[in-house]
C-alpha cells in the first residue's frame, strides 16, 4: 500500500525537490504551501503523516498552530515539523505538538527514514490508554491509578505518554532523551531513569517494564 504524505513547504524550489524526491521512494505526496491550502487538503483526502514547515506565508509559527489546531480537532496521524528553526525552545514546542522533528538542512535519507518509522507508528494520541490499571487520557492528559487521579510533573506525563502511546515497543533511554528533552540534549546522564524511579513510585512497580540492555517498555 503507498502512503499517502501531505508536505506543507511555502519554499518552491524546496517543495518540488522535496515532493519529487519522496515520491521516488514510493511515497504518494501532495504538496501545498500555505497553511490554508494544507485545510483544504486534508478535508479532501486522508493523510498518514503530515510533514509539516513551521514558517509559512501565514506567519513565524503558523506550522506550530496549524498542529495544534489539527490536533484539537481531531487529527490522529503523526506530525514530522521539517523547518529551518532549530532552536531548542523550537524543537521542544514541535515534539510537543507533533511526533518528529527535523531541521533544515536535512539529508534526504533520514528524512524517508523518520517517515517510515512514522508509518510503522501509525496513528497516535487515542483519547485514552490503559495499562493494567493506569489508565492516560491524552487530550485532557491525566492519568489515574485505579480510577484515583494522579499528578505527574510535565516531563513525568510525557515520558509516561511516549511509552502508552506505543505499548510493546522498548524505547531506549537515548531515544526517550531525544523525544522528550529534544535533539541533541547533553543534559544529566540518568535523568530518564530518575523520571521512570519517579513514575514507578507514583503508579506502581509493574507498570514500567526494564528490559535490560535495551530500555523501558509498558505491555501491549
Amino acid at each position: 500500500m503507498v502512503a499517502r504524505l501531505l508536505l506543507v513547504e511555502d519554499d518552491p524550489d524546496l517543495g518540488r525537490a522535496v515532493a519529487q524526491a519522496l515520491e521516488e521512494f514510493s511515497f504518494q505526496v501532495v504538496w501545498v504551501t500555505s497553511q490554508e491550502e494544507a485545510w483544504e487538503a486534508l478535508w479532501e483526502h486522508p493523510f498518514q503523516v503530515l510533514v509539516l514547515d513551521v514558517r509559512l506565508p501565514e506567519g513565524e509559527e503558523a506550522g506550530f498552530r496549524l498542529a495544534q489546531a489539527l490536533r484539537e480537532a481531531g487529527f490522529a496521524q503523526p506530525i514530522l515539523f521539517l523547518t529551518a528553526k532549530d532552536a531548542l525552545d523550537d524543537r521542544l514546542r514541535g515534539l510537543d505538538l507533533g511526533e518528529d522533528y527535523l531541521p533544515k538542512p536535512f539529508a534526504l535519507p533520514e528524512l524517508v527514514a523518520r517517515i517510515r518509522a512514522l508509518l510503522r507508528r501509525g496513528e497516535v494520541r487515542p483519547r485514552r490508554v490503559e495499562v493494567g490499571d493506569v489508565a492516560l487520557e491524552v487530550e485532557a492528559r491525566r492519568v489515574f491509578k485505579a480510577g484515583v487521579p494522579v499528578t505527574l510533573t510535565a516531563k513525568e506525563y510525557q515520558v509516561l505518554e511516549l511509552l502508552f502511546l506505543s505499548p510493546g515497543r522498548i524505547f531506549s533511554k537515548e531515544e526517550i532523551l531525544e523525544r522528550i528533552w529534544g535533539p541533541g540534549y547533553e543534559g544529566a546522564s540518568n535523568l530518564v531513569e530518575v523520571y521512570v524511579k519517579n513514575l514507578r513510585k507514583k503508579l506502581g512497580e509493574g507498570v514500567i517494564e526494564t528490559v535490560r540492555g535495551l530500555g523501558y517498555r509498558v505491555s501491549g
